[in-house]
C-alpha cells in the first residue's frame, strides 16, 4: 500500500510540471499582448501630441518663408545678434522624443495649408489646398505644381500637420497581430497669420 502511494506521488510531480507549464505559456501570452498593445497606444498618442505641437509651431510662424517647413530661418535681432529659429518638420520631429527612431518605420511628416471646401463636405475631408481645381497634391511631395506654400494659410484657414509612418510590433506572430500597422495622424490649427 505504501509502494502504491508512493508511485502516485512521483507520478503526479511530472503532472504538475506540465500543467504549470500550459498556464505559464497562457499567462506569458496575454501578458506580452499586453505589453505589445501599450506600447502601440503610446506611439499613437505621442504622434498625435508631436502632430498637434508641430500644428501649432505652424500657425504662430506663418510670417515666415515658404521653406520655413524644412529649412531653419536665420535673421538679425536688433542687437545685431544672428538668432536662428528651428524649421517645423524638426522641431515636430523633436516632439516624437525618439518614439520615430526605434518604433516607427517610413517616418515622414507634411505641413501644409488646408483646402476648405473639403472641410466643409460631410464627412470632412482634410487635404492641401491646390492651385488647380480638384486636383489635390500630395501633401507629402513640396515639388508638386499643384501645391500651395503651407504659409498661404489667411486668417482663420487652417493650417495642417500630417505624421506617417508604419507602426512594428517586436512580437508580429503573437496573437495572430499583422506584421505592420500604418500609423496617420494629422492635426489642424486656424492660422493666426
Amino acid at each position: 500500500m505504501l509502494a502504491t502511494r508512493l508511485r502516485r506521488r512521483h507520478h503526479r510531480r511530472g503532472l504538475t510540471a506540465v500543467e504549470a507549464a500550459l498556464v505559464m505559456s497562457v499567462f506569458l501570452m496575454l501578458l506580452f499582448g499586453m505589453f505589445e498593445y501599450c506600447r502601440f497606444l503610446m506611439v499613437l498618442h505621442v504622434t498625435n501630441n508631436a502632430a498637434r505641437e508641430g500644428a501649432r509651431y505652424a500657425v504662430v510662424n506663418v510670417d515666415k518663408p515658404s521653406t520655413f517647413n524644412v529649412t531653419d530661418y536665420t535673421y538679425t535681432d536688433a542687437t545685431g545678434a544672428t538668432q536662428t529659429v528651428q524649421n517645423i518638420e524638426s522641431y515636430t520631429q523633436d516632439r516624437m522624443g525618439g518614439i520615430h527612431v526605434r518604433n516607427i518605420e517610413s517616418f515622414r511628416i507634411a505641413v501644409y495649408s488646408v483646402d476648405q471646401t473639403g472641410l466643409a463636405l460631410s464627412p470632412p475631408v482634410v487635404r492641401p489646398k491646390t492651385k488647380t481645381a480638384g486636383v489635390y497634391p500630395d501633401p507629402f511631395n513640396d515639388a508638386d505644381a499643384n501645391a500651395v506654400p503651407w504659409n498661404s494659410a489667411g486668417f482663420t484657414e487652417k493650417i495642417a500637420v500630417t505624421i506617417d509612418g508604419t507602426y512594428r510590433p517586436i512580437l508580429p506572430t503573437l496573437l495572430l497581430m499583422p506584421s505592420t500597422i500604418s500609423v496617420k495622424t494629422t492635426a489642424i490649427m486656424g492660422s493666426e497669420g
